[in-house]
C-alpha cells in the first residue's frame, strides 16, 4: 500500500519542509489550516494561459478565413477598434462564450478584407448636417455588415457555427422577441425605424408595423445581397432608405425627433399612421405564428422596458462598430505576452481512462481526465515571472548551476568528437559481377572468355536518428542527483549537436501551482529542440533549472506522444528517460498513485515502443535499496531500464552514446 511517511524519508531534499518538499516546489504556499487568517474564497486572477490559447486560436481563424496575416490582440484602454487593420479581442473570453467572441473576430476581420474604410469616410464627410450624417451611417453600418457577414458565411461555411453564436448573443433575445411581437415600436420615428432595421433578421419582425417598412425589407433584399459588390454599393443603398424614411417620419422640433414624451413607456394616441392594424400581413420565414396587439396587447413592465433599452443599446453598439471590450490592466497585458511568447499551451483530457478522484463517490459520469501544461518556447522572462515551476531566477543558484552546465558541455564536446564517426560513410567495392557497372580496368579482359566485367560499390551510412530525452524535475531529484543529472543531460546534447543527422528534444517533468496557473497540473518544459535552438539557449538558460513538484510520469508522456511518435517517423528513434522514483500527483480530478499510475505509464512507454521507438529509461539511485521499486520501474520501463546510483549519472552519457555508433 501506499505510504506516504515512507516516502517523505526517503525523498525530503532536507531544506527544513520536510512534510511536503520531496513533492512540493518552492513556490508552495504552506500555510496552515490553523494559521490566523481570514476564511475567504482565495480570489484568482486572470487565466493567462487559457486567453493565450485563446487569442492562438482565434488568431488562426481570422488567417485561414481572411486568407490575410491580420494582427489579433487583447484589448487595452490605448485601443482603437476601427483602426481598419487589427481584430481586437475582449479580455473576458471563456470556455463559455468562446464562440460568440470568435465570430466578432471573424465579423471584423471580414471587415478589414472587405470593407473600404476611407471611402465610406469621404463619402459621410460630404454630407453637410451632422444629423443626416449620422442616420446614413447607421443605416450603411448595417447594409454593410449583411454584406460582408453573407460573404464569409458562403465563402467558409464551416464558421457558420460561429456567426450564430454571434447573432444569439446580439440579435437574439427574449425582450428583443417580446418587442417585436407586441408592436412595441409602432410610432414612425427614427429610433423605432433603425430598431426594426436593425432587428430585420429577426424570426419576429414584423414588416407591418410602420410605413414602408416592408419597402425597406425588400429595397435591402437579403436573398439577394450578393449584388452588393462594394462599400460604394452598401453607401449608395443606405441614402437610398434614408430617403424613404425620412418621407416617412413626421416632422418634429429638433430633439424631440424619434423620441416618445413617455420615454417609450407608453403607447402613441395617433394611431392612424400606422400601415397595419392587424398583423395579417407579417412577413416571417419560419412560418412561426405572429401576436399582433390585438392578441396581446399588455404593455411592457417597468423592468422589461430597462431591459429592453440595455439590449437595443447592445445592438446599436454592435452596429456601430463600438462593441465594449473588458480591458487587460497592463499588468496582464504585460504576463499575457510572455505566455504567448513561451507558447504555453493547456492539454485537455489527458489520462481519462483513470479512476476518478473521488471513485468511492462515483456518480457515474465519465473521468475527464486532468490538464496538462506544455510550453513550448523556454524563455528567461517566463522564468522571471514563475511561469516555470521547475526553474529560478536567482544569482546564488544559477552561479552554483552554471559551472554544471559548463562541465556538461565540455564532456560532451568529447563524447561528440567521438560520435563524429557517424559522420563518415565507409564504402565496399565489389568487382568481377554478373551485372552492374562494367569495370573499366576489366574491359580489355572481354576477349578471353571473360564476361564478369562488372562491379557494384555499397555505402554503409548511419540512418538519420531522433532522440527525445526526458527528465523527472520533483523535489525527490534535488542535490547531487539533479546536479548530475543536468550535466549528463548537457553531455548529451552537446554530443548530438555535433553530428549530422540527429534531431535532439529535451522537456523536464513537473508540476505547476495553483498561484500561477490557477490550478495544479502537470507540467512539461520544451527546455531544447534542436530543429529550432542552438546550444547557446542551454548556456544561457539550463541554469535556472531546479526540481520541485511531483510525478506525474505517464500523464506528461500521453501529452508528448502525438509529437514524439510524429517526430520519430522514418528515423532511429530513442526515447531516453532520467527518473528517481515512482509516478505520484494529485489535482483537481486526477489521484495518479499506486498501480493506477504504474500501468498508466506502461501503455505509454509501450506505445512508444510499439512505433519502433527504443525506450533507455534509467532509475537515479541514491543507494535506497527497495526490491519493489526495482520490479516496478522495470514494469513501466522494460526489462532494459537500469537502475544506476547517482554518482553514474555522468558515465551514462558514454553508455547511451554507444548505441548512436552502431550502424
Amino acid at each position: 500500500m501506499f505510504d506516504p511517511k515512507k516516502l517523505i524519508n526517503k525523498y525530503s531534499i532536507g531544506n527544513g519542509n520536510r512534510q511536503s518538499s520531496f513533492w512540493l516546489d518552492d513556490n508552495w504556499d504552506t500555510t496552515s489550516v490553523f494559521d490566523d487568517v481570514e476564511d475567504k474564497p482565495k480570489k484568482k486572477g486572470k487565466d493567462l494561459v487559457a486567453l493565450a490559447g485563446y487569442k492562438r486560436a482565434i488568431g488562426n481563424f481570422v488567417r485561414i478565413v481572411t486568407q490575410q496575416n491580420i494582427p489579433v490582440k487583447y484589448s487595452n484602454k490605448d485601443d482603437s477598434y476601427t483602426d481598419g487593420k487589427t481584430v481586437t479581442l475582449s479580455g473576458s473570453i471563456s470556455s463559455k462564450n468562446f464562440d460568440s467572441h470568435v465570430g466578432l473576430a471573424l465579423h471584423e476581420g471580414s471587415h478589414i478584407i472587405k470593407s473600404d474604410f476611407n471611402y465610406l469616410k469621404d463619402a459621410l464627410h460630404s454630407i453637410d448636417t451632422w444629423d443626416v450624417r449620422e442616420k446614413v451611417k447607421n443605416l450603411c453600418n448595417y447594409v454593410e455588415d449583411r454584406r460582408i457577414d453573407w460573404f464569409m458565411y458562403t465563402t467558409a461555411p464551416g464558421y457558420k457555427g460561429y456567426y450564430d453564436a454571434l447573432y444569439d448573443k446580439y440579435f437574439n433575445s427574449k425582450i428583443i422577441d417580446k418587442a417585436l411581437r407586441e408592436n412595441v415600436w409602432n410610432e414612425p420615428s427614427w429610433e423605432n425605424y433603425m430598431n426594426h432595421i436593425i432587428n430585420f433578421t429577426n424570426p419576429n419582425r414584423n414588416l407591418d408595423c410602420l410605413p414602408g417598412l416592408r419597402k425597406i425589407y425588400r429595397m435591402i433584399g437579403f436573398s439577394k445581397i450578393s449584388r452588393l459588390k462594394s462599400t460604394e454599393d452598401a453607401f449608395k443603398l443606405a441614402r437610398e432608405i434614408y430617403e424613404v424614411i425620412d418621407s416617412l417620419v413626421p416632422k418634429v422640433p429638433d430633439s424631440q425627433d424619434g423620441q416618445s414624451d413617455d420615454n417609450g413607456e407608453g403607447q402613441s394616441q395617433e394611431q392612424d399612421s400606422q400601415d397595419s392594424g392587424d398583423g395579417d400581413g407579417t412577413e416571417v420565414d419560419t412560418g412561426d405564428a405572429q401576436m399582433t396587439p390585438q392578441e396581446n396587447d399588455s404593455p411592457l413592465t417597468p423592468a422589461q422596458q430597462k431591459s429592453l433599452e440595455k439590449a437595443i443599446q447592445k445592438q446599436q453598439d454592435f452596429n456601430n462598430g463600438d462593441v465594449r471590450k473588458t480591458n487587460l490592466s497592463k499588468r496582464d497585458s504585460k504576463a499575457l505576452n510572455t505566455v504567448d511568447e513561451a507558447k504555453v499551451d493547456i492539454h485537455e483530457g489527458i489520462g481519462k481512462e483513470l479512476p476518478k478522484k473521488w471513485s468511492w463517490n462515483d456518480d457515474g459520469t465519465p473521468n475527464k481526465g486532468t490538464r496538462v501544461v506544455v510550453m513550448n518556447n523556454f524563455t528567461r522572462q517566463a522564468v522571471s515571472d514563475g511561469l516555470v515551476p521547475c526553474a529560478r531566477d536567482w544569482s546564488y543558484h544559477c552561479e552554483q548551476s552554471q559551472e554544471i552546465v559548463n562541465a556538461g558541455l565540455r564532456l560532451g564536446t568529447i563524447l561528440g568528437r567521438k560520435l563524429k564517426v557517424r559522420n563518415e560513410d565507409s564504402s565496399l567495392k565489389t568487382t568481377r559481377l554478373d551485372s552492374g557497372r562494367i569495370d573499366r580496368r576489366l574491359i580489355s579482359e572481354l576477349g578471353f572468355n571473360n564476361d564478369k566485367v562488372f562491379s557494384n560499390t555499397f555505402v554503409e551510412k548511419f540512418s538519420d536518428a531522433f532522440v527525445h530525452v526526458s527528465i523527472d524535475a520533483s523535489g525527490s531529484m534535488g542535490g547531487r542527483k539533479w546536479d548530475n543529472t543536468l550535466k549528463s543531460t548537457v553531455a548529451l546534447v552537446k554530443a548530438f549537436s555535433m553530428i549530422d543527422g540527429i534531431d535532439c528534444v529535451v522537456t523536464f517533468r513537473s508540476t505547476t501551482n495553483d498561484r500561477v496557473y490557477q490550478e495544479h497540473m502537470p507540467f512539461v518544459l520544451v527546455a531544447y529542440d534542436s530543429r529550432k535552438d542552438s546550444i547557446k539557449k542551454i548556456q544561457t538558460l539550463w541554469q535556472t533549472l531546479t526540481p520541485g513538484g511531483t510525478t506525474p510520469e505517464g500523464l506528461c508522456f500521453e501529452t508528448l506522444m502525438k509529437s514524439i511518435i510524429k517526430d520519430s517517423k522514418g528515423k532511429e528513434s530513442y526515447f531516453i528517460n532520467y527518473s528517481d522514483g515512482m509516478p505520484m500527483f494529485s489535482g483537481k480530478d486526477v489521484d495518479y498513485y499506486n498501480d493506477e499510475a504504474i500501468n498508466h505509464t506502461r501503455k505509454q512507454v509501450k506505445t512508444m515502443m510499439n512505433n519502433g521507438i527504443k525506450v533507455l529509461s534509467y532509475f537515479i539511485s541514491d543507494g535506497y535499496d527497495d526490491s519493489r521499486t526495482t520490479r516496478d520501474f522495470n514494469n513501466m520501463y522494460g526489462s532494459d531500464a537500469q537502475m544506476v546510483d547517482v554518482t553514474s549519472v555522468v558515465p551514462l552519457a558514454r553508455s547511451i552514446n554507444k548505441r548512436f555508433v552502431t550502424k
